[in-house]
């Protein structure tokens, strides 16, 4: 395959999805910088591309102008509060609304348990995603990030119980291993999500399938982020997954191919346009 011209460059680019940024203060002083993007996400049972999935990172700016990794972990909940509603803000202005003639697009948005269990927090959370939902004519799925091992189920469960009014789905972020598995089954969640990368070979049929349905005990729906090849998505699609954000990076070969099952899959470019042999 040879390199990508410059205007299927720009192409693979505008299918990656809108990327959006934000910045704001610290707690600490620091200035916190969200660098993120609207990942294309596939519905593998019926093949057809569904809406987008919010991915981004945090930084924090040192004093020298260096940026280093802010994960959640480090920071405290008025900080985390602050960054959900304004990556929640940025993901609202960076689509546009689905038309009244098609169906409604999903959109799967990130937003942290420290947030989420505070009544205060997630009423302000509540308020600006009923708004953006009318607003786009878009379905959105929360997906809850950053559960502590050990959070009582009742806590949760309530939580979602909150949130489900609101939101199409209510997700659970998850790694595949049996605690973290156990610590989220049984608490109101309608599915789950997980890292590509986290699921192991994709050669390996037989673990992915148990794996997925390891997985899907926390709820029915799983979604799996960051799918980076075709095999990867054939992969996980045969293993019963619902859905798969894909990590499209412009000018990786890899890319084009997996651009191109995303094209075919919302019925516009045949893959053949996007593909050289």
């Amino acid at each position: 395959m040879n390199n990508p011209s410059p205007s299927r460059a720009a192409a693979l680019e505008r299918l990656r999805g809108p990327r959006i940024a934000a910045g704001l203060a610290g707690a600490s002083g620091l200035r916190l910088l969200v660098d993120g993007v609207l990942r294309p996400v596939i519905a593998l049972g019926e093949g057809s591309m569904r809406g987008r999935a919010v991915a981004c990172v945090v930084s924090k700016r040192q004093p020298d102008g260096r940026l280093t990794p802010a994960p959640a972990e480090s920071l405290n909940p008025v900080d985390l509060e602050r960054l959900d509603l304004a990556v929640m803000e940025k993901a609202f202005e960076a689509l546009v609304p689905t038309p009244e003639s098609e169906r409604p697009q999903l959109l799967v948005l990130p937003l942290s348990w420290s947030s989420l269990r505070a009544e205060r927090s997630r009423r302000k959370l509540l308020r600006l995603a009923a708004s953006g939902q009318v607003r786009l004519r878009s379905l959105i799925l929360c997906e809850v990030t950053g559960v502590e091992s050990g959070t009582p189920h009742s806590a949760l469960r309530e939580a979602a119980g909150q949130l489900q009014p609101i939101f199409r789905g209510v997700l659970a972020r998850a790694t595949p291993n049996r605690r973290a598995i156990r610590d989220l089954t049984d608490c109101g969640f309608t599915g789950a999500t997980v890292e590509a990368a986290d699921l192991g070979e994709t050669e390996d049929a037989e673990a992915m399938l148990r794996t997925v349905l390891a997985l899907r005990k926390i709820g029915p729906g799983l979604l799996v982020h960051a799918v980076r090849s075709v095999a990867s998505l054939t992969a996980v699609r045969a293993a019963g997954a619902s859905w798969a954000s894909l990590d499209i990076v412009p000018g990786a070969q890899e890319s084009a191919r997996l651009a191109a099952h995303t094209k075919t899959a919302a019925g516009e470019t045949p893959a053949a346009a996007l593909i050289e042999s």
